[in-house]
Formats: structure tokens, C-alpha cells, sequence
């Protein structure tokens, strides 16, 4: 059960990103940016790795990692071009990231990349709640229930098992909530 349940959040996250992706071939993109989009792959990617070497699930964060980078490239092709201070921060972050995975090991560079992420987060969470009819609601909403039945399917109550998903609960229900209450 807990396999189907784990297979069922990859296909609802990966839904959430196409859904994101399909609205901005559509769009201009504006109020995307190609460099945050690009940073949180890349930490999407070093968690995901992360997981996999610890023998966690790493499904979530990869499809995550897959759906951020199509996005990245997306944005690169719509020129939605930019790099704020913020960005350096965050390229900052994912360079601490592979430099911890090298020195300390997997664990360390898994707490890392998660604290970066939520971090990367700030922006939308902040556009969210500043203007909710912006907020993409049906890929946060995809999001949200992908990183809930990655929770409730992960197999040990271990760090490598359940820390990105029940982060990632908190951040995506900070991203749906403004529609739930305005």
C-alpha cells in the first residue's frame, strides 16, 4: 500500500509542475525567475541524490528537480532573464550544500539543502500572501498533497525519510493557505 501511496505523490506532483509549466508557455512568465527557478532545482537535485544515498525515497525531490528544471529552461526560451542578491544567497547555499556533501557527508548536506530550499521559498511565500490571486493555486495545491503522501508512504521515522516532505508540507500549506482564507 504504502508503494502505490509513494508512486501516487510522484504523479500528482509531477501533474502540479505541468500544470505550473503549461500556464507559463501560455504567460509571459512574469513574476518567475529563471535564476531562483534554477537554484531550487539544483538543491532538489542534491536532495534527491542525498535521499537516494541514504537509501530514502528520493521521488519527490526528483520529480521536483525535473519539474523545476523544465521550468528553468522554459523561462530561459520565454528570456525571463535576471539575478538578484537574493539569488547569490541562494548560489551561495546550494555551493555550501555540495561543499558539505563532499566534506561531512550525506545527512548534513540533506538538513542543508532543505533549510536552503525553505530559504528560496521566501519570494513566493511572500508574493503569496502580498497578492493570492498571483499564486499558482493548483500546482501548490499539487504540491501539498504529493509532499503529504510522500509523509505518510515513507518507510522509517528517519531524518532521510520524512524531513524534505513534512518541510515541504509546512512550506506548500504557507502557499495555499491565502486562497483558503481570502
Amino acid at each position: 500500500m504504502k508503494k502505490h501511496i509513494a508512486n501516487l505523490s510522484v504523479v500528482i506532483g509531477g501533474l502540479g509542475y505541468l500544470v505550473l509549466i503549461i500556464a507559463l508557455i501560455r504567460s509571459t512568465g512574469e513574476g518567475l525567475s529563471l535564476s531562483t527557478f534554477a537554484l531550487l532545482s539544483a538543491l532538489a537535485w542534491i536532495t534527491s541524490f542525498t535521499m537516494l544515498k541514504q537509501k530514502a525515497n528520493p521521488a519527490v525531490p526528483m520529480i521536483f528537480g525535473t519539474g523545476a528544471t523544465i521550468t528553468t529552461l522554459t523561462l530561459l526560451v520565454k528570456g525571463r532573464y535576471g539575478w538578484s542578491n537574493f539569488d547569490t544567497l541562494i548560489a551561495a547555499l546550494v555551493v555550501a550544500c555540495i561543499v558539505l556533501w563532499l566534506t561531512s557527508g550525506p545527512k548534513l548536506a540533506l538538513i542543508m539543502s532543505i533549510a536552503a530550499s525553505v530559504i528560496a521559498f521566501i519570494p513566493f511565500i511572500a508574493l503569496t500572501w502580498k497578492s493570492p490571486g498571483t499564486s499558482p493555486i493548483i500546482p501548490n495545491s499539487c504540491f501539498l498533497i504529493a509532499n503529504i503522501l510522500a509523509f505518510s508512504s515513507a518507510k522509517t521515522w528517519t531524518l532521510e525519510d520524512r524531513l524534505y516532505s513534512s518541510v515541504n508540507i509546512v512550506l506548500c500549506t504557507i502557499l495555499v493557505l491565502p486562497w483558503l482564507i481570502g
